[in-house]
């Protein structure tokens, strides 16, 4: 019987040390995917934004996206966005974070959320960017512009 409980505890043992290294790694890899996807959006929101060129977003964007958007959608939308708010003046960055998730039969995702402020010459805009991350590389998902110069009549 204290053969049984010693090895029922060593293996008891072992299991809590991989479940602790298993957590320690997903800490240290969240981590280097927020700071990874967090650079992967300071870097893409001032060049799509800037000066309003469709071609910045389409070269970064998911498959989803493109599906959704298509070039012409995205051509006229920042048609408006450039007439309302104007050219880039100051980005201030972004706040936000990657999440990954598991499916059955899906496999792994690992997707970022982030919010970013931007101070265009006619107005301040909210940047709301929703990006996945598909072999090793960051694509846009989803990028949404909040700004009280797009709603005014």
């Amino acid at each position: 019987m204290k053969k049984l409980v010693t090895i029922l505890g060593a293996v008891l043992a072992c299991l809590v040390l991989a479940g602790l290294a298993g957590f320690w790694a997903l800490v240290h890899i969240g981590d280097r995917l927020d700071a990874e996807a967090k650079a992967y959006v300071d870097d893409a929101i001032p060049k799509i934004v800037g000066a309003w060129q469709p071609k910045e977003l389409l070269a970064r964007a998911s498959p989803e996206l493109l599906a959704a958007a298509p070039a012409e959608k995205v051509e006229a939308v920042f048609g408006v966005f450039s007439t309302r708010l104007g050219p880039l003046r100051r980005y201030q960055g972004s706040n936000g974070q990657a999440t990954m998730g598991f499916g059955l039969g899906q496999g792994g995702t690992t997707t970022a959320a982030f919010d970013a402020v931007a101070i265009f010459e006619n107005a301040p805009a909210t940047i709301n960017v929703r990006a996945i991350r598909r072999d090793g590389q960051w694509r846009i998902l989803q990028l949404v512009v909040n700004s009280d110069a797009l709603t005014a009549g």
